[in-house]
């Protein structure tokens, strides 16, 4: 598979009054062109702010980003301009936020949102941009756009709200599409039908996806290849059937563990003990290590690296299976 997105030694680090936050510090992962790639990993643990310095639109200060690379379809992101990042932005690369109630701009209507999306990144007409935003929130299952294209984003619920943050996110057709927590505070019959009208945009356009979340069963859903992200560190990288079935960090088998089981009556849900370290304080050695039943000398004192586990499969844990 070619890879669209390329990141190598990402890290993105917050300067504060109480010292220095490395909220992303060193992580590797791709892309390939009309693949799906699941983040994941619980509240805290840097996944929205990878997502932001992959996008440029991480204030500096208080925030610096730093990488070896980061490769969009060729080119290094982090050495384009200004003004060529905010082109590749919304336009090759859009993203979808999480609260979409914050993301719309309530005195505007949802067509002249779109509307200004189109026109920022294309050579349409304005009548030709606001007949795109039509054809967009048809493609996304708004009834009666035509009609819905005044609507303001207060008279719309918080489904119609995240289909229209979509129809903006794909109205100038990208390849990749950042979905951070696209199903968030949606109810659950709602989420399905946001992610199956993901999935069906992706077959249809051929876009690549990076889905940002702390639900796995979001991941099972819809991902091809998934991330598990632990203190602003990646933990574990697997294709997704080979992490349900055969997990090997420590973290990953206590979030796996930590999921509600219908065929267990009764039964206590598995928890994590203790609490993901500060950003400003972290262990020395395995972040994970302070939390881990696992845990010995080694895990305490050095930082394992991300090996090969197997086709695709690679952990972060001196404890795994690894070929030396």
């Amino acid at each position: 598979m070619q890879k669209l997105l390329d990141v190598r030694g990402l890290r993105t680090h917050f300067h504060t009054d109480r010292g220095l936050f490395r909220a992303v510090d060193g992580i590797d992962f791709s892309v390939d062109r009309g693949r799906t790639v699941g983040l994941v990993g619980e509240s805290g643990c840097g996944k929205s702010v990878t997502s932001l310095s992959v996008m440029g639109l991480v204030a500096s200060p208080p925030g610096q980003v730093a990488a070896e690379a980061v490769n969009f379809d060729g080119r290094d992101v982090l050495k384009l301009s200004s003004d060529e990042r905010r082109k590749l932005r919304g336009g090759q690369m859009s993203m979808i936020f999480q609260e979409p109630m914050t993301s719309l701009n309530p005195v505007h209507t949802i067509g002249q949102q779109i509307v200004e999306a189109i026109l920022a990144h294309t050579t349409m007409s304005p009548q030709a941009a606001k007949a795109r935003a039509i054809e967009m929130l048809e493609l996304v299952r708004i009834p009666s756009p035509a009609q819905r294209v005044d609507d303001y984003p207060h008279s719309l619920s918080g489904g119609m709200r995240q289909r229209v943050m979509i129809a903006m996110a794909l109205s100038c057709e990208p390849s990749l599409l950042i979905a951070d927590e696209p199903t968030t505070a949606l109810d659950v019959t709602i989420q399905a039908q946001i992610l199956d009208l993901l999935q069906d945009l992706q077959r249809r356009l051929g876009m690549a996806i990076l889905i940002i979340t702390h639900d796995l069963g979001v991941i099972a859903e819809v991902a091809d290849d998934v991330l598990v992200m632990y203190a602003g560190q990646i933990v574990e990288s697997a294709p997704v059937n080979a992490l349900f079935a055969d997990p090997q960090h420590p973290y990953t088998i206590g979030l796996l563990g930590s999921i509600p089981r219908l065929d267990v009556e009764r039964a206590r849900l598995a928890t994590i003990e203790g609490t993901v370290p500060s950003p400003n304080n972290q262990p020395r050695g395995c972040r994970f290590a302070p939390r881990c039943p696992f845990a010995d000398r080694r895990c305490h004192d050095e930082p394992p690296p991300l090996r090969d586990l197997g086709p695709d499969h690679r952990v972060a844990c001196w404890k795994a299976p690894v070929d030396e």
